[in-house]
């Protein structure tokens, strides 16, 4: 651990990357481990050569940290993506669903009559809607899964973007090569690979959130 303070700060990104994927145990040494290195190479090598050195470090440091996560709770990770994944199941058409009951109830079984201005709007209306609503579930659907995965907030929520990922890519994969003369939706397909970051999204917040959570009990202690 460092003794007095360093003139020379590594990347905060960086830092803030790593701090995520750290276990409470580990909150302190990793860091500082790491910041005593980077204030040993920036006076010999430079600030440049020194913050590249961080940003390898740090994404080695997070490849190890996600590794060590799988083989201290495997269960933990493999039962959290299952359920986030179920979720997915559950959820995905949801926002279609959704909507379509409300349009059936305000219409009382009366087909109304729209020109071709109107149903364009109307279209583009409930696509913007069906696509906030996927992304909304998807960010809760992360915070779902890294609540129940406790300290591996983001190995959990990192797993499931990965099988999320794997999963939408195939299903579209196979939907061009079966009808490969449609134009595939493009906002759709953009919507799906956005609720892959969301997923490791709302990891990320409740790791913050709990850390601020920690900050505040330290203080009043």
């Amino acid at each position: 651990m460092i003794s007095r303070p360093s003139p020379f700060q590594p990347p905060r990104l960086a830092a803030w990357l790593v701090d995520l994927f750290i276990p409470g145990e580990h909150a302190e040494s990793i860091p500082g481990d790491l910041l005593e290195e980077f204030s040993e190479i920036a006076p010999k090598s430079g600030l440049t050569y020194a913050r590249r050195w961080y940003w390898r470090q740090s994404i080695k440091t997070i490849g190890q940290l996600v590794r060590a996560g799988f083989r201290a709770a495997p269960w933990l990770i493999i039962s959290t993506t299952v359920v986030g994944f179920l979720l997915f199941g559950f959820g995905y058409s949801l926002p279609e669903k959704l909507i379509d009951a409300v349009l059936e109830f305000r219409r009382h079984n009366v087909i109304p009559y729209y020109t071709q201005r109107e149903m364009n709007a109307h279209m583009f209306w409930y696509a913007t809607v069906v696509m906030t609503g996927r992304l909304l579930f998807a960010l809760i659907a992360g915070c779902i899964v890294a609540i129940v995965a406790k300290a591996r907030e983001m190995v959990a929520t990192l797993t499931l973007s990965f099988v999320y990922f794997a999963w939408i890519a195939a299903a579209w994969f196979n939907l061009a090569r079966h009808w490969p003369d449609r134009t595939l939706p493009l906002p759709f397909v953009l919507t799906d690979f956005a609720q892959v970051v969301l997923i490791a999204m709302g990891g990320i917040v409740v790791r913050e959130v709990r850390r601020a959570a920690r900050g505040r009990w330290h203080s009043s202690v």
